[in-house]
C-alpha cells in the first residue's frame, strides 16, 4: 500500500506540474571526540574515537567496548538526538571484564550516511585524525573526550595492546582518539590509580587487527579525509 501510494503521489506531481520536495541532507557533524548515547533521554555517553570506511564501503566509527549496550541499538549524537539515529551498534566488538584492562576495548559503530556528516574533525576541541600509526616512549599523546575535551601527556609506557600517560581523563570521555599530532595511536578507555601512568589507552594497531580478522563491519578501516 506504502509503494501504490508513493506512486500515486509523484504520479500527481507530474501531472500537475509540482516539483517534488527535496529531502535534506546529512546535518549531524560527527568526528572524533563527538558524544554519543543509545539512550538520548537518559544522563550518560561516551565518545566517537574516529570516523572512516571499511572495505564494503560502510560508513563506520570507532569507540570503546565497554559503552557498548549491544548490536542493533540506535545511536544518537548528544544535543541532536531529535535529527535521527547517527548510526547503530554492530557485533564487532570487544570489552575488559569491568575493573580490568586486560583485553582489547573497542566496538565498531555502522553510521547513518543519511544524516551523519563524517569527519576528521573534533567537535569541540582541535582534535584532528588525518593517519593511523603507533605512539613511542616520550611522545606526546592528546587525548579528546566529550567531557574534559583536549588533554595531553608524555607517554609513560607502550605494554602490548595498551598505552599509557599522564593526562585527565573522565566519564564520557571512553571512546575519544589519542593523538600524536594528527596521528590516531589509541581509544581513550580509562584510569587506574593505582599504576603509574594513570591513564590508559588501547592500542590502534592491535584493535584495527582484531577488527580485520572478524571480517565484519569495520575490516578493512580507512579514516575519512
Amino acid at each position: 500500500m506504502k509503494m501504490i501510494l508513493v506512486a500515486v503521489l509523484a504520479a500527481l506531481a507530474v501531472t500537475l506540474g509540482v516539483a517534488p520536495v527535496a529531502r535534506a541532507g546529512p546535518t549531524v557533524h560527527v568526528g572524533p571526540g563527538t558524544a554519543y548515547t543509545p539512550f538520548p533521554d537518559v544522563e550518560g555517553y561516551c565518545s566517537i574515537g574516529a570516523v572512516g570506511t571499511d572495505n564494503a564501503g560502510r560508513l563506520v566509527a570507532l569507540t570503546v567496548g565497554h559503552c557498548h549496550q549491544g548490536a542493533g541499538n540506535a545511536v544518537y549524537k548528544v544535543g541532536e538526538a531529535a535529527k535521527g539515529p547517527i548510526g547503530w551498534e554492530t557485533d564487532v566488538y570487544s570489552r575488559n571484564t569491568d575493573g580490568t584492562f586486560t583485553a582489547l576495548d573497542y566496538a565498531v559503530i555502522r553510521l547513518n550516511p543519511d544524516v551523519v556528516v563524517p569527519s576528521k574533525y573534533g567537535d569541540t576541541t582541535d582534535a584532528v585524525v588525518s593517519t593511523v600509526g603507533d605512539a613511542s616512549l616520550s611522545n606526546v599523546g592528546c587525548n579528546h573526550g566529550a567531557t574534559t575535551g583536549k588533554n595531553c601527556g608524555i607517554i609513560g609506557k607502550v605494554d602490548g595492546i595498551h598505552l599509557q600517560n599522564w593526562a585527565v581523563m573522565w566519564e564520557g570521555d571512553s571512546g575519544g582518539p589519542i593523538v600524536v599530532g594528527e596521528t590516531l595511536v589509541g581509544l581513550n578507555i580509562g584510569m587506574d590509580f593505582g599504576t603509574q601512568p594513570t591513564t590508559f589507552y588501547g592500542r590502534i594497531t592491535p584493535i584495527l587487527a582484531d577488527i580485520d580478522a572478524k571480517g565484519s563491519y569495520g575490516a578493512g578501516f580507512t579514516l575519512v579525509q
